[in-house]
């Protein structure tokens, strides 16, 4: 299973989008989502950082910080909440991070 943290600016459109992809993820990912003012003491067992597209300017420090494959979510899966496309685009992203 794959463990997924979603970071954005407060953590609230970011929580709607976590849930959505947790049910699209039929038990082959956990995720959850945060503002990016608490990520770093919440990453035990986090395979992959997701950054909200608001905040993907500090797609770099993050990786920097947390020492955890990151990266930015697609701004128009985001928009329309597309949680299965946005699943998709991370295991990808995850299998060549490997």
């Amino acid at each position: 299973m794959l463990n997924i943290l979603i970071v954005c600016n407060a953590g609230m459109s970011s929580g709607i989008l976590a849930r959505k992809m947790q049910d699209a993820a039929k038990g082959e990912a956990s995720v959850k989502a945060m503002g990016v003012s608490e990520y770093q003491e919440n990453l035990e067992n986090v395979d992959v950082i997701l950054v909200g597209p608001q905040i993907r300017f500090q797609l770099n420090e993050i990786k920097a910080n947390a020492g955890i494959p990151a990266m930015t979510i697609d701004l128009a899966k985001y928009g329309i909440m597309d949680a299965e496309g946005i699943l998709e685009d991370t295991f990808q992203f995850y299998e060549g991070e490997k």
